[in-house]
């Protein structure tokens, strides 16, 4: 008989920790709903080295509250079978900052999601979507993981780095980032006939300052401490 996304984990042992948490964070009922969903499920195994470097126990010693942005995750609308992924970011249906969702890059490619949880048991067909096992739990990223989870970013890494900003926007905190590529940050080497390696932290800082002043706070340039939607940038920013 065919079942939906919450009977097929309830009926494999790999996903009895995942059924647990599901029914915690009240939301069994919503992945029996017609959806479509797909639904990158963790392991027990990826549970258990979840609860290792939370330094719990169980799925006892976290809380509805807690679970829940964590599950939601992991699942995005639509049946997507792994022959159908493609390869860039997905909405999750994990609240973000500003009314958004929450962003999971995916790497086609080589089955990874977030460049470092691996697709391990692909396409687990259900009447309302497709399960994907996966080794990992997939924590929401901050602003410093995404960008480290993504090869276009690697200079903005290694500039924020060296700029000692890590730190800043691995806080707790919304930010708007504008974050330049690779091929941005080589442009900038060409034009000021330097490289990374030759400005210092007190230079690179300027560089991450905005510079015009403001009509709310900015640690950083082309970076503001409040999430931003194209109706919300300063008019200043994108006039001619």
């Amino acid at each position: 008989m065919p079942k939906n996304i919450v009977e097929l984990a309830v009926s494999d042992p790999q996903f009895s920790i995942l059924v647990q948490a599901l029914q915690k964070a009240n939301l069994a009922s919503t992945l029996q709903s017609s959806g479509p969903f797909t639904v990158f499920a963790p392991t027990n195994a990826a549970f258990t080295q979840l609860f290792q470097q939370l330094g719990v126990n169980s799925i006892d010693a976290l809380t509805a509250e807690q679970l829940t942005p964590i599950l939601l995750y992991h699942v995005f609308s639509g049946k997507v079978e792994s022959k159908d992924l493609h390869s860039g970011y997905v909405s999750t249906l994990s609240p973000g900052a500003g009314g958004a969702t929450v962003s999971l890059m995916v790497d086609a490619t080589s089955c990874k999601l977030n460049s470092n949880t691996n697709i391990i048991d692909a396409d687990i067909s259900a009447t309302n979507g497709v399960i994907h096992g996966i080794d990992k739990v997939l924590l929401s990223p901050t602003v410093v993981d995404i960008a480290l989870a993504n090869t276009n970013f690697t200079s903005l890494v290694a500039a924020l780095t060296k700029a000692q900003l890590v730190e800043t926007l691995s806080a707790k905190g919304t930010f708007t980032v504008f974050a330049p590529n690779n091929d941005a940050f080589t442009q900038l080497f060409s034009d000021l006939n330097t490289t990374l390696n030759d400005l210092s932290a007190e230079a690179l800082t300027p560089i991450k300052r905005l510079k015009a002043k403001c009509t709310m706070p900015c640690s950083g340039y082309g970076v503001f401490t409040a999430p931003q939607t194209p109706s919300s940038i300063p008019e200043w920013l994108t006039s001619t």
